[in-house]
């Protein structure tokens, strides 16, 4: 690791805790700039430290899109199906990234946990989610399909990037699926913070796989 990336990350890193004890003591405007600032400095470690290629470039749009879907979240009349349509971007660019450095003799046993998973979360979260249902359902296969792809990555390439692009994709699942569950199901206390720490790592080691 060179001083350039090691800057990157620690700035990340400062960041992002920031951004988790503004949400969880509701300091709005310091959360207002530190989670925005979070992914853009990922975005930045991209370009600025990592070489030209199509993976690093699939995986930067994608963390912008992540940016915007974030933007839309956090504003105080939130853009709930907005923010979802931005996130759901950023799945789609993820998979594409993942997708291009595989080939197409993908493990089989992946899925059954994923599934699992899936209708679990759905069981529950189901009467809460009303007119949503459709755009919702819909984001879970692209998310699942995304976790999917990533957890290939160890299978199928050597050294340590593919298992953080894998870690990556598992975090992002479960920052996903506290969400719906304390959105749809029971809000609990300390979910904003497993939701964004698992975000802003999810999203820093998809950084990292580069």
């Amino acid at each position: 690791m060179n001083l350039g990336s090691g800057a990157f990350i620690f700035s990340i890193v400062v960041s992002a805790t920031a951004a988790i004890i503004a949400e969880t003591r509701n300091q709005k405007l310091l959360a207002y700039f530190f989670r925005p600032f979070t992914i853009m400095l990922m975005v930045g470690l991209l370009l600025e430290t990592r070489p030209h290629s199509f993976y690093r470039n699939a995986v930067a749009a994608g963390l912008a899109l992540c940016l915007l879907g974030d933007t839309m979240m956090m504003l105080k009349k939130k853009r709930f199906l907005t923010g979802l349509a931005f996130f759901l971007g950023a799945l789609a660019v993820f998979t594409v990234a993942f997708y291009s450095r595989v080939n197409r003799e993908f493990l089989s046993w992946p899925v059954i946990p994923l599934v699992l998973l899936a209708g679990v979360v759905l069981f529950l979260i189901w009467p809460g989610t009303k007119r949503q249902r459709v755009p919702i359902l819909f984001y879970l296969l692209v998310l699942l399909t995304m976790t999917r792809v990533g957890l290939e990555q160890p299978h199928q390439l050597p050294g340590t990037a593919p298992w953080l692009a894998a870690a990556g994709s598992l975090l992002f699942l479960v920052s996903d699926t506290v969400l719906a569950l304390d959105r749809f199901y029971r809000p609990f206390k300390g979910a904003q913070a497993i939701i964004l720490s698992t975000f802003y790592s999810a999203l820093l080691l998809m950084a990292l796989s580069v």
